[in-house]
């Protein structure tokens, strides 16, 4: 298909348009944003003398509307014709205009025409926004203004082009106004000039155009490849450091079983998956868009990919023989079209555009992407099953998933998959095409290129969707290394404090959780993923000096009064029911203490003795040795019972508080999204992004997951963390989540980029601590909770008056810091989708 206006059709009657007025403007925003963004506003007084401007009044929807707007925005149109740079935030305005005095009939003589349409500056290339078309070199752009033919010859009467932050570097023809690198404007009055305005933008706009070109795209591959190699890496490494108990364990042989194979399993997904993206991206396949039927013969190979993957995980879940033949017969009718698309008539090159290939080939097409989806999601549910069985994390009826309801589960998120991924592509055409009409079959072929428009989607649906899917192996990473430490966690229940763990070792495991599970998707800069591998040692270091800086400050690490030794050797799980009935004693003598404070008894000091008296008693412990002692005297038996937990190990410590997390954290998990997903220019990504409507669901789903994780490391280190109470715990948490997103922000702002959303997670994160760390200590004294009208009433009593208000003051100031967070949030600087279209029909 051609690219040119189709001057010498002439149904767009120019003629008449020779009389119109027009303005137009660009502007270049560079600000706070890691694509620079292009806002275009082109105003058409059209006379209505002009054949075609009753059109403009009609529906949008209407022919005659598209054919008159066609000609404004676009020239006149002979063929498909698409730009899929184009953006819009609205449908043009159109308004009468009448003149002063008015007509003799009240009828207008004018109608103005506002076209308002943005795109971003992501890939170095020649993109088409309005009348402007900007050439993206590698150190320079060049603006130019490229009018639709029918408008060349009408009145400009003003052009405007504001460069930003950069300032031009030339212009030509030399500008009215604005030689100070401010704002540039052309007062023509006549046919439009040939404009032409240079720009060097900073370097890391300049990059973050070029994310498709080598070195670039080659460098943002490796960088995530090498963020999954070194989580690999890691597993490996754990896998050899961990001891094994000296009593052999099969739960805990199993899960490290699991824990190595996993790896294993991991490095060949990883380097099937994203060893493909690191060669498409070293060998730039999507640098050049009009290469779209080039780049066509690559997607066929994602289901070679998919299905060695699926196999791969399968292997891991060691499957039953039935799973294994389904799975057999699934790769075989993936890996065949992809090997031999000669045998079902499959051309790549020749599937992506008319005329359209036989009907058996399509179904082929559709057979291969599903079955390579189905068994890449089937063989990550196997492998999520088995680190579950046989971690003992969910007890099921069969050692085996059963095949029917898992091919079921399967093909029904295929399903959702593609109905949304269809959904999008449809309305990415219809945003790309707006212009073309659509009922003259004769002039248009609009049906065919529409038809070849939605099989070039199909034929990328695989690509698309397994490097989505794989984003998303995290999860049974971090699911393998949770099975550890539970089944090392079992072997310490009735040891004292300081002995049942975790060990250093479990800590290790805790420290690897951190930045797998629980830390921000942070780390790209200049649009480039190259150094996002530097973000997971920045999480695990976070971690590792927090702990290393509290170590020994804990309760348990206060000495005892006489022996000098660790309440945390002398403090079991067994102490518990006494522990919580002296710590209600000393709640209820310090209760009556400050009521006396308040009378004006003549006895209250005699009392007051007494009382003291037995605050003392109170205090009186057994060391390991069996004497007599008492408790450090900065701790009270409450402060003793709340180290404790209300676990009977630091492993359900660890899962009570997962669970705490949920009902906390899901009003702020979805605050998130909205932030992330569904606000501003993000819910414009995420409508047309293929795959951007399910990932409303899963990011709510993920975010859940990121804080139980971090619940988890908070309860499983309960008794190893300062504070006496929970959100003096959580806070020191939440201070190793900030850190590296704290530094990440200073990287943001030295290149000027968006920060949207990254102060509202960290403040998230640490409401959600807060609050768990204060459930946690309610959990502790959970017998006594039928004893009291409300829970507030209960927390009142455990943190006495002092620690109360302290404690609220902390939340609600924590909760005024997320509100204003809410109300001021930076306009989103919204990012173009990522997997958008372009693969047919002709292009500008």
């Amino acid at each position: 298909m051609g690219r040119g206006d189709g001057e010498g059709s002439g149904h767009c009657k120019s003629q008449g348009l020779k009389t119109a007025e027009v303005e137009a403007s660009l502007r270049l925003d560079h600000d706070d944003r890691t694509y620079t963004k292009l806002i275009s506003e082109l105003t058409i007084k059209v006379p209505m003398t002009w054949p075609l401007a009753d059109g403009l009044l009609l529906s949008p929807a209407s022919d005659r509307y598209r054919r008159a707007m066609g000609c404004l925005a676009k020239g006149d149109i002979g063929e498909v014709w698409t730009n899929w740079q184009e953006w819009r935030s609205e449908e043009p305005a159109v308004t009468p205009v009448r003149e002063v005095p008015a007509l003799e009939d009240g009828s207008a003589r004018w109608v103005e025409v506002v076209v308002t349409a943005h795109g971003w500056v992501d890939q170095r290339n020649e993109l088409r926004v309005g009348p402007w078309t900007v050439h993206v070199g590698k150190a320079k752009w060049f603006v130019r203004l490229t009018p639709p033919a029918p408008l060349q010859r009408a009145i400009w009467q003003q052009i405007t082009v504001d460069p930003g932050r950069s300032g031009a570097v030339s212009a030509k023809p030399e500008a009215a106004v604005g030689r100070n690198g401010d704002r540039l404007a052309w007062y023509p009055a006549r046919a439009a000039p040939s404009v032409e305005v240079r720009i060097a933008p900073a370097w890391p706009r300049s990059f973050a155009a070029q994310d498709d070109n080598p070195p670039f795209s080659a460098l943002d591959e490796a960088g995530v490849l090498l963020w999954w190699l070194i989580l690999v890496a890691a597993l490996w490494c754990t896998v050899i450091m961990l001891p094994r108990a000296f009593v052999p364990d099969p739960v805990e042989d199993r899960t490290r079983d699991n824990l190595r194979n996993w790896s294993w399993a991991l490095f060949g997904v990883v380097l099937v998956v994203q060893g493909r993206n690191l060669y498409l991206g070293s060998t730039g396949a999507f640098e050049d868009n009009g290469k779209w039927q080039e780049q066509a013969a690559q997607a066929p190979w994602a289901w070679l990919t998919a299905a060695v993957a699926g196999r791969l995980l399968l292997w891991f879940a060691r499957p039953s023989e039935t799973m294994a033949r389904t799975g057999a017969l699934l790769g075989v009718l993936a890996v065949v079209p992809a090997l031999c698309p000669g045998l079902v008539g499959l051309v790549p090159q020749e599937f992506v555009k008319p005329p359209a290939p036989s009907d058996v080939t399509v179904a082929v097409v559709w057979g291969a992407a599903a079955c390579s989806m189905a068994l890449l999601i089937m063989g990550s549910a196997a492998a999520v099953h088995r680190l579950a069985v046989d971690g003992g994390v969910y007890p099921p009826r069969d050692e085996q998933p059963r095949l029917r309801p898992l091919l079921a589960g399967t093909f029904t998120v295929v399903v959702i998959m593609a109905v949304c991924y269809g959904a999008a592509a449809e309305r990415d055409w219809n945003r790309a095409s707006w212009l073309l009409p659509h009922i003259d079959p004769e002039e248009f072929d609009y049906g065919p290129w529409h038809r070849a428009e939605l099989r070039s989607n199909l034929l990328w649906f695989t690509h698309n969707a397994m490097n989505w899917w794989c984003a998303m192996l995290w999860i049974p990473s971090g699911l393998a290394i949770l099975t550890v430490l539970r089944a090392r966690a079992r072997r310490t229940a009735d040891a004292t404090v300081g002995r049942r763990g975790p060990t250093a070792a479990d800590r290790a495991l805790l420290l690897l959780l951190f930045p797998v599970m629980i830390a921000l998707n942070i780390g790209q800069y200049t649009a480039s993923e190259a150094l996002i591998w530097v973000w997971f040692f920045a999480y695990l270091s976070a971690l590792a000096c927090v702990l290393r800086i509290i170590s020994g400050q804990a309760v348990g690490d206060q000495l005892l009064q006489k022996s000098r030794e660790p309440l945390k050797e002398a403090l079991r799980v067994a102490d518990r029911p006494s522990l919580l009935d002296r710590a209600r004693t000393y709640r209820e003598i310090h209760a009556r203490l400050r009521r006396l404070d308040q009378g004006q008894a003549d006895d209250a000091n005699a009392q007051r003795r007494n009382l003291e008296k037995r605050l003392s008693g109170l205090h009186r412990w057994r060391p390991s040795t069996g004497s007599r002692d008492r408790l450090p005297h900065n701790v009270s038996v409450v402060d003793a019972a709340l180290a404790l937990g209300p676990g009977g190990t630091w492993w359900e410590n660890g899962v009570k508080a997962a669970w705490l997390t949920q009902p906390v954290a899901l009003p702020l998990s979805a605050g998130l999204v909205w932030a992330h997903q569904l606000r501003g220019e993000s819910l414009t990504s995420t409508l047309y992004d293929r795959l951007g409507l399910p990932d409303v669901l899963v990011q709510l789903i993920l975010w859940q997951i990121g804080y139980a994780a971090a619940g988890l490391v908070l309860g499983t280190l309960w008794h190893q963390l300062p504070g006496r109470r929970g959100p003096t715990k959580a806070l020191l948490l939440a201070l190793a989540y900030a850190l590296p997103a704290g530094l990440f922000a200073l990287g943001n702002w030295a290149l000027k980029e968006e920060q949207t959303g990254l102060a509202f997670s960290v403040a998230a994160m640490l409401l959600v601590l807060t609050l768990t760390g204060i459930l946690m200590d309610l959990e502790t004294f959970r017998e006594e909770h039928h004893y009291w009208r409300s829970r507030i009433g209960l927390l009142y009593s455990v943190y006495q008056m002092r620690f109360f208000s302290i404690q609220l003051a902390w939340l609600l100031a924590q909760a005024a810091a997320i509100a204003t967070i809410w109300q001021f949030f930076a306009e989103d600087a919204g990012t173009p989708p990522e997997i958008s279209g372009g693969s047919t029909a002709a292009e500008e």
